[in-house]
């Protein structure tokens, strides 16, 4: 995912990945941009999700163009393992490790584009996910929500609030989470939303080539240069 990535004007990418490695072990919230197919939005998936076994992830699907959930998970990880949740707001369904049964069992069902129902049930797994590891380590939890466009078309104000708390959430457990926006990076919801997240990666798909990200970190003020995806 970041292999290749510089800021413009670096002669290498040593001061992206410096950067890189910090925000791994502080935890992070990353905002995926770009209206591209859901082909790229889950081949970006795959990567954040990483490729580790000992991960646990959570996966919150909310757009219907999505295929499936396996699509967003790397080789070796399915929605069958104990170590990944999946909350499907698209179907009113879950997925959950059996020995999540009873954390979960005061849960509503999934509810379509409901960002109140979301953020309680993300912040349930965080909780259950981190008392059964006795503390997770750094970028041991990832999680993934596609997409934030129908949350915030349903409540643009109420997404805003529980993103900031599942953002300190994640970052309270060192974790690393994406939000995926599927709009034109230019749009005005992602300005409005940058200062939530850590970093903004921007997807892009021209014709007759291959996809495309470039990373727009605040922080540093800087943006890398487009290399494939």
């Amino acid at each position: 995912m970041t292999s290749g990535l510089q800021f413009r004007g670096d002669d290498t990418d040593s001061n992206f990945h410096v950067w890189l490695q910090q925000l791994k072990r502080r935890g992070s919230n990353l905002l995926v941009t770009g209206n591209v197919p859901d082909s790229i939005s889950a081949k970006a998936a795959r990567a954040l999700f990483g490729h580790g076994r000992k991960r646990y992830r959570i996966l919150a699907l909310i757009d219907r163009t999505i295929d499936s959930p396996e699509s967003r998970f790397p080789e070796h990880a399915s929605v069958a393992d104990t170590t990944t949740w999946v909350i499907d707001q698209r179907n009113g369904e879950r997925s959950i490790p059996a020995a999540a049964s009873s954390a979960a069992s005061y849960l509503d069902p999934p509810r379509k584009d409901n960002i109140h129902q979301l953020g309680e049930e993300i912040q349930t797994a965080i909780g259950f996910y981190e008392e059964h590891e006795n503390g997770l380590d750094p970028a041991q939890l990832r999680v993934g929500i596609d997409s934030l466009f129908p949350l915030i078309q349903r409540d643009e104000g109420a997404t805003k609030r529980i993103l900031r708390t599942l953002t300190a959430t994640v970052r309270g457990v060192s974790g690393m989470a994406h939000y995926h926006l599927r709009v034109r990076d230019e749009e005005p919801i992602v300005e409005e939303l940058t200062p939530l997240f850590d970093a903004r990666i921007e997807l892009r798909r021209k014709p007759g080539l291959k996809p495309e990200q470039r990373w727009h970190v605040p922080e540093l003020e800087k943006t890398t240069v487009w290399i494939e995806l």
